[in-house]
C-alpha cells in the first residue's frame, strides 16, 4: 500500500521545484549540503561563503547562498536562494 495523493499534490516538500531554502542541511558538510540542494533544484548554482566573508548585496534567482564555518566547512546558516 502507498500514500494516496490528490491530483497536483507533491509527495513531499523535497519534490517542490519552487523550494527556496534548506534548513535541513544546517550542520552538514558543505559538499553534502550542495549535493542535496542541487538534487532538489538542479536549476540553481551553489555559492559558498565562509561565516567571515562579506555576502553579496545583489539578488540572483539562480544562486543559492551557502554559508559555512571558515575552518570546518560545516553549514552554519540556512541556505537560501538569492
Amino acid at each position: 500500500m502507498g500514500r494516496v495523493l490528490t491530483p497536483g499534490a507533491a509527495a513531499s516538500d523535497d519534490d517542490d521545484d519552487s523550494k527556496t531554502s534548506w534548513p535541513e542541511v544546517v550542520g552538514w558538510q558543505m559538499l553534502d549540503a550542495s549535493g542535496k540542494i542541487t538534487s532538489d533544484r538542479p536549476d540553481l548554482s551553489p555559492a559558498f561563503y565562509t561565516d567571515t566573508d562579506p555576502l553579496p548585496t545583489n539578488y540572483d534567482p539562480k544562486r543559492v547562498i551557502i554559508i559555512v564555518h571558515a575552518v570546518s566547512g560545516v553549514v552554519v546558516k540556512t541556505p537560501v536562494v538569492g
